[in-house]
C-alpha cells in the first residue's frame, strides 16, 4: 500500500493507494494515527482504494473513534459504491462525512 500525504493550507490530505484488507489495514491505521491530532482537519481520499475488507472497515471505525476523541474533523472523499455499501451495511456510514471528491471535502472543512 502506498500513501500520499500533503497539506492544503491547514487541512491534511491523506491518499492511500491500494486495497485495505487484513494485510494492509495495520499499516493504514499506523499512517492515519500519525495525522489524527487534537483539532486536526483531515481529508481521507479513498478514490484509489478499490476494495476494503472487514479488517479495513474495523480500521475505519478505529480511525473514527480516534478522531472523535481528539475533536478532529475527518471527511472521506471519493468512496466508491462498493465500499460505501459495505459501510452502510455495517452501520458505519453515519459516523462519517462523505463527499464525492477532494474539492468537496476541502470545502466541507473550509
Amino acid at each position: 500500500m502506498q500513501f500520499g500525504v500533503r497539506k492544503e493550507g491547514e487541512i491534511i490530505l491523506v491518499e492511500p493507494v491500494g486495497d485495505i484488507d487484513g494485510k494492509t489495514a495495520p499499516e493504514f491505521l499506523e499512517q492515519m494515527l500519525q495525522h489524527i491530532l487534537p483539532q486536526a482537519r483531515i481529508v481521507l481520499n479513498l478514490a484509489q482504494v478499490a476494495f476494503m475488507s472487514s479488517a479495513g472497515l474495523r480500521t475505519m471505525l478505529l480511525i473514527y473513534r480516534e478522531a472523535k476523541a481528539g475533536n478532529a474533523r475527518l471527511v472521506l472523499a471519493g468512496v466508491n459504491k462498493d465500499i460505501r455499501g459495505s459501510m452502510s451495511a455495517t452501520g458505519f456510514l453515519p459516523f462519517f462525512v462523505l463527499r464525492d471528491d477532494v474539492p468537496g471535502a476541502l470545502q466541507e472543512l473550509g
